[in-house]
């Protein structure tokens, strides 16, 4: 029977169980993986291999696939808790190695038979000469390592590490860290580790288990979700081609492969929970509720005090629970805790609802709210979920999580908006902030105004009047009107939104054509003693100071202003928002004004992407006439015209896009006046093809320095060639030989110009 040990007659050795040293088979199917390989054979004189982690990480097949690698003999065994006994260990240990050679382990054997349960140490060093005399590299594999937690069995394998040859390499292969001396190896150089992290499949081993090996074919959504899903880990991904092997539409029915589905949950339950003591058990099914957790919030919400050291030895056994980077927190593997939801939901209904309950009071009262709003929608607890909204929406939107607060805000029902009316106002501000949402922000907008004008308040009304105002949705006097307002409230009873109001009126004046109020608008806000902490309000009230400095010609003062509106919002991680958009809008008409053009259009391109929304606005017409005039300045004149015109579609949606008009004009003009100048010119020459090669440089923005390195010229060569290219195409500038080159396409094979 597998495990058995017993001695046989007198002078012969015991019967071994032989599955135990025996290597497994390499798996047909086996993904090769040549990083792992190089990890452990990138351990140079280390003599120690610990590979570590969980079930189902393919410990196993990647120890096997590197032996094989090595082309060196292998001495296997794989143990189990009949081997907490070191006279049984090292007897499959030495039989191991004797079977590579036979008479490398017979001393070591001998010792073993005539020890009488002395220590071991002997035996091994007897083992160790033997290796060593062999002369050539023998692996040693200790497989399923955590079985073995007997102290005498554990300080042998350490006395075995501390003495290997030169020629020996000993792979432990675990669940668990075992309580070997692992600092000392590590410290030493004598440890190679691979943990978790190393052995999760990459994106491209994923595809290849998937496409290549299953021949599953999913989009790239579907691709990321299932990957996101299984964090890498090799037997979730296994199990999840398993079955995607046997449906018709792979790519929609993988939202459904969760922590309870079928094959995860037998898995899980046959090779991680069915091993746990009851106490143990019940204590991880109920701490995987809470996905990010710590010793204080487990014993709080669990009734225990002992949660410490319960999570200190499953971090240390690797069941799916890892210590954070971060003080005293440690994470739950997401598909386990689905998993772990499910079992828990089976045995007692109720005990989920009420541990995210318990979590989120905790939470909330230690300082971490997104945590605790997340565990009070989880409990389906909509009250709390408001209060705790309102009472940190405010610090959540200025410190860069203003999409975390739409998503709570869009997720309760509606009655509670009208009941707490701050939610609706707070979510329509994080709807103006990250872009794209003008039909839900009017409609957050109107529930607030639908509720009960006692819920209302100086507040709620001031932050609704301020979003109106910067969004522009309507006429210009509209805006003016309702940022009046929202100033006026926020000086009366509400300064909390000063910041915000005054910015907003600066932006509305500045539109309006008012230099002078915007002027004075922005910089109150700016100047408002709290402003350092109001990083949106700030930043917008800057970014509208760059673009009166600019627009007054005042270059070096525009510039200040937009790096402080660009530092401000990616202070708070907003870059790629709305209002981060604006910010690069400012700097790039800083660089337009600094005749920085390639740049300018790298910045005003990068914030056209937030200003697309599926209503009209002010906004993006103003964003497509910067743009179209910068791409008009490089010489690109049909982008500039595909611009031009998609402005004035824009603008025709409008209700009151009027103050846009001299601008539309200014860049129609411009715009008209250089395919004029195109048109007519007439090609005097073909450029060479040197000259050619100079010409679809210069739609780039790299010096005619730059362009020489690039092909291998000198700068006077450029310059001779450039001068050539005006000749021949009538041309006095870089920007109208651009224009030039692309009526007479010339520049087929040109670089993007960004």
């Amino acid at each position: 029977m597998e495990g058995s040990f017993r001695h046989g007659p007198a002078g012969r050795p015991p019967l071994l169980a032989e599955a135990k040293l025996a290597a497994p088979l390499p798996r047909a199917e086996l993904i090769r993986r040549p990083r792992i390989l190089e990890a452990l054979d990138g351990a140079g004189s280390a003599a120690v291999a610990l590979v570590a982690a969980p079930a189902g990480y393919g410990k196993t097949t990647a120890v096997r696939d590197w032996c094989e690698s090595r082309l060196a003999p292998v001495a296997w065994v794989t143990l189990d808790v009949g081997d907490n006994d070191p006279v049984r260990l090292w007897t499959y240990v030495a039989t191991a190695v004797d079977r590579v050679r036979e008479g490398l382990g017979r001393r070591a054997l001998h010792r073993l038979r005539a020890s009488g349960g002395a220590t071991v140490d002997d035996a091994v060093d007897e083992l160790v000469d033997g290796i060593r005399a062999f002369g050539r590299e023998l692996i040693v594999v200790l497989d399923e390592l955590e079985s073995v937690t007997d102290p005498d069995c554990l300080a042998s394998i350490d006395h075995a590490a501390e003495h290997l040859p030169a020629n020996a390499r000993l792979v432990l292969v675990t669940r668990s860290d075992p309580a070997l001396r692992i600092a000392r190896l590590r410290v030493g150089g004598s440890l190679v580790e691979l943990r978790a992290g190393e052995l999760a499949f990459t994106s491209e081993e994923t595809a290849e288990l998937l496409e290549r090996r299953g021949n599953i074919q999913l989009d790239a959504e579907a691709f990321e979700l299932l990957r996101a899903r299984t964090e890498g880990w090799p037997a979730a991904v296994e199990l999840a081609t398993i079955w995607l092997r046997s449906v018709d539409d792979p790519a929609r029915v993988v939202r459904e492969f969760t922590g309870d589905h079928r094959f995860v949950a037998d898995f899980l339950s046959q090779e991680v929970i069915g091993a746990l003591d009851d106490d143990v058990r019940g204590f991880l099914l109920r701490a995987s509720v809470l996905g990010r957790l710590t010793p204080s919030l487990c014993d709080r919400v669990l009734d225990r005090d002992d949660s410490a050291a319960l999570l200190a030895e499953l971090a240390r056994s690797h069941l799916f629970v890892s210590r954070l980077e971060r003080g005293g927190w440690y994470r739950v593997h997401p598909l386990f805790a689905e998993f772990a939801v499910f079992e828990l939901a089976l045995e007692d209904p109720a005990a989920t609802t009420e541990i995210h309950r318990r979590a989120a009071d905790w939470l909330a009262a230690h300082g971490e709210p997104v945590e605790a709003v997340d565990h009070a929608a989880a409990a389906g607890d909509f009250d709390l979920v408001s209060r705790l909204v309102v009472d940190y929406h405010l610090a959540l939107i200025r410190n860069g999580n203003a999409r975390t607060v739409l998503r709570w805000v869009e997720e309760l029902p509606e009655d509670h908006l009208l009941e707490f009316p701050e939610l609706a106002v707070a979510a329509a501000t994080a709807a103006l902030m990250t872009g794209g949402r003008t039909v839900e922000r009017r409609r957050l907008l109107g529930l607030a105004d639908r509720a009960r004008p006692e819920r209302r308040g100086p507040y709620v009304e001031a932050v609704a009047a301020m979003v109106r105002a910067a969004a522009i949705d309507g006429t210009t006097q509209d805006a003016l009107e309702a940022g009046n307002r929202a100033v006026a409230l926020a000086e009366a009873d509400a300064d909390a939104v000063l910041v915000a109001a005054l910015a907003a009126v600066a932006r509305v004046r500045y539109f309006a054509g008012d230099l002078d109020g915007a002027w004075e608008a922005a910089m109150r806000a700016v100047e408002h003693h709290d402003s350092a902490r109001r990083a949106p309000g700030h930043s917008f009230a800057r970014a509208t100071l760059a673009h009166v400095a600019a627009d007054r010609g005042n270059v070096v003062s525009a510039r200040v202003h937009a790096e402080q509106a660009k530092a401000l919002v990616g202070g708070v991680g907003n870059s790629r928002s709305w209002l981060g958009a604006g910010a690069s809008i400012a700097l790039g008409v800083v660089l337009e004004a600094e005749g920085h053009l390639a740049e300018a259009e790298r910045e005003l391109s990068a914030a056209e992407h937030f200003y697309r929304d599926e209503v009209a606005s002010p906004h993006r017409v103003w964003l497509l006439l910067l743009l179209a005039r910068v791409r008009l300045g490089r010489g690109r004149l049909a982008a500039a015209t595909a611009t031009l015109q998609e402005a004035h579609d824009t603008l025709g949606e409008l209700e009151d896009g009027a103050f846009l008009l001299p601008l539309a004009a200014e860049v129609d003009a411009k715009v008209a006046r250089a395919q004029s100048r195109a048109d007519r010119g007439q090609l005097v020459e073909r450029p060479s093809d040197a000259e050619l090669a100079v010409l679809r440089l210069l739609t780039t923005e790299l010096s005619l320095r730059e362009i020489g390195g690039r092909l291998f010229l000198s700068p006077n060569t450029v310059r001779t060639h450039t001068r050539a290219i005006y000749r021949k195409l009538s041309v006095n500038s870089r920007s109208e030989a651009v224009a030039r080159a692309e009526v007479l396409d010339l520049l087929e094979g040109a670089e993007s110009s960004g």
